[in-house]
């Protein structure tokens, strides 16, 4: 018996001891991962920070508060806000853990709510009501013994009604896993359920909006290797009480590593399109992009550049905000200039390996289910004799030069119910200069440039053939034929969905 109660005794103990260093591991975890936090990019005036922490044995509380200093602390508007906004945590340790969703085994499980009590009584009834009473924001941490993290975080529903407006908000969830303790990869889950923002001129509305964006890795540490997958259902824009367009969508993408070069595609798919918007007669697109042989170093850089852009105008606002902004604006604007100039010299000189650099894009158009359109077009890069120029001397090159840079072929087919009938004779014209081709209900052509040689259809010709080849089919300017031809392609209003 005495055994056994020492057991017992030893195992208490262990527990005992295991959950007071568990709860300092925790500690060390919430602030690592507080003090990771970025505001704003580029702006260390404004953190979150951890006001207080009071460690207990089997739980711990903590209220972390977005904090506005230096400079950025003298702006009245601001400072009354410092500390004012704060995360309240409850922070359950492990090994053993007791949450509302039961047992956890890990090192820490924390549930948060965003606490706005303290912001001026005027702000904090206007959020009380656009909430309806309950926090704006909730959500919860779980941090596991192999350095994993998994957070959930909600947004409360939203139904506010007023003379200027309506927001309804059903559902907003953000579910983020880092698997690993390392920093990447980072696999994220929205989802958004009714959502509509009207006014009385134009509004806003998606019945549901899910999908994934996994960041893979951060080549550089500024350039995300990233996975979308993302399905909306009834997106739709309003003017009034007028639809003016909806659709349903679907959005894949993804980029990848091969060493020296990056790789990628996008996928858009549209269906159940409506509304006067649409430019032509369809109800489902599809739009999808392919590139590959871009320079990893090169888009890491220019990714730099452009952060260093965005850090830059942030400052400018904070300057604003606190009355400094002037004082920067001259030296601000000489930087943005060196900054564009360094990501042109980038571009042009690194960003494109001739011969191996590709971009290929299609577009495809149905109406009750036929094809109406399909748009292929390829593009290969080339260099000038096989080599990238110095950006200066790019800027100099003939258009004949330019033309020699590149491998391109596009392709257009489209059926007849697209073309407007004052379109109709000048389409029969370029047919017979063999710039379009007819079979049946569609029209179609080819054209492609390799290395300065066009070729039109199949058929070889020159630049100055194929404009004499234009010119010969194209109407006197100021004719009201040519007039109500051009008028019916560019104004997309000009088509009506049944």
């Amino acid at each position: 018996m005495k055994k056994v109660v020492a057991l017992i005794v030893v195992l208490v103990v262990a527990w005992l001891g295991a959950t007071f260093y568990v709860g300092m591991r925790a500690e060390t975890l919430v602030r690592e991962e507080v003090a990771g936090l970025e505001v704003l990019p580029g702006q260390s005036d404004i953190v979150f920070d951890v006001l207080r922490y009071d460690r207990g044995l089997f739980r711990s509380e903590a209220v972390t508060c977005l904090i506005a200093q230096g400079e950025l602390a003298s702006n009245p508007n601001m400072a009354m806000l410092s500390g004012q906004i704060c995360s309240l945590s409850t922070i359950h340790h492990g090994p053993f853990a007791w949450t509302d969703e039961g047992l956890f085994v890990g090192v820490a499980a924390s549930e948060e709510v965003l606490d706005l009590s303290e912001l001026p009584p005027e702000m904090a009834a206007m959020v009380n009501e656009i909430f309806q009473g309950k926090p704006p924001v909730t959500g919860y941490s779980r941090y596991g013994f192999d350095g994993s993290l998994t957070m959930k975080v909600a947004v409360s529903p939203v139904n506010l009604e007023a003379p200027m407006g309506k927001v309804v908000l059903e559902e907003l969830q953000l579910d983020v896993l880092r698997p690993t303790a390392d920093t990447y990869p980072v696999n994220t889950y929205l989802s958004l359920q009714g959502l509509d923002v009207s006014s009385p001129k134009m509004g806003f509305a998606v019945d549901s909006l899910t999908g994934a964006v996994d960041i893979v890795a951060m080549l550089g540490g500024e350039l995300p290797l990233a996975d979308i997958n993302l399905a909306g259902k009834q997106l739709r824009w309003s003017q009034g009480e007028q639809p003016m367009l909806a659709f349903d969508l679907t959005l894949q993408g993804n980029s990848k590593d091969h060493g020296d070069t990056l790789s990628g595609d996008s996928r858009l798919w549209l269906e159940n399109i409506s509304g006067p918007m649409v430019p032509l007669p369809m109800d489902s697109a599809y739009l999808g992009m392919d590139y590959a042989g871009l320079d990893r170093q090169a888009l890491v850089k220019v990714h730099a550049l452009n952060r260093e852009m965005d850090e830059i105008q942030t400052r400018a606002l904070m300057g604003a905000l606190t009355g400094n902004g002037e004082q920067d604006m001259e030296q601000q604007m000489a930087r943005i200039q060196t900054l564009l100039a360094e990501m042109t010299q980038v571009a042009a000189e690194q960003l494109l390996h001739p011969g191996d650099s590709e971009l290929s894009l299609q577009m495809l158009v149905d109406h009750q289910g036929e094809r109406q359109l399909t748009v292929d077009s390829k593009a290969r890069y080339l260099g000038l004799d096989g080599n990238n120029l110095p950006a200066d001397e790019l800027m100099a090159l003939s258009e004949a030069q330019i033309q020699q840079m590149l491998d391109v072929q596009v392709r257009v087919d489209m059926h007849e119910s697209l073309v407007p009938a004052s379109y109709v004779a000048r389409l029969t014209a370029l047919a017979e200069q063999g710039v379009v081709e007819r079979q049946g209900e569609r029209w179609s052509s080819v054209i492609s440039a390799n290395g300065g040689a066009l070729s039109l259809n199949g058929q070889l010709v020159s630049a100055e053939e194929l404009q004499e080849r234009m010119k010969a089919v194209s109407g006197p300017a100021g004719t009201p034929e040519a007039a109500e031809a051009e008028t019916a392609l560019d104004d997309p209003l000009a088509y009506q969905v049944d």
